[in-house]
């Protein structure tokens, strides 16, 4: 919507919100006016929500990356205290690595 219509529309919205009655003409260039800005407002929505989905899509990679790194980290800390002990019980020695 252009600026002069834009100004035309909003002098009817504020008539509207204080109560006064419109006429057929002019309730018209209203809800023309409305159901103009409401669908340059779900263009907007939808477009941010296309630029959104390949985050989306990236951030779901990178959760399911961060998972399999814990699981590995957690098995790598678990085979070490094993080799620790190991080690421990052939030598004696504690190697004194804390995992």
């Amino acid at each position: 919507m252009d600026e002069q219509r834009y100004k035309i529309w909003w002098e009817l919205h504020r008539r509207i919100s204080r109560g006064e009655t419109l006429s057929d003409q002019e309730n018209q260039i209203y809800r023309d006016g409305r159901d103009e800005m409401e669908a340059e407002e779900w263009a907007i929505l939808n477009n941010a929500a296309d630029a959104l989905r390949p985050l989306q899509e990236r951030l779901r990679e990178l959760i399911e990356r961060n998972h399999a790194l814990a699981q590995q980290e957690s098995f790598l800390r678990q085979r070490a205290t094993e080799l620790e002990k190991q080690y421990e019980a052939l030598t004696g020695e504690s190697l004194g690595i804390e995992v």
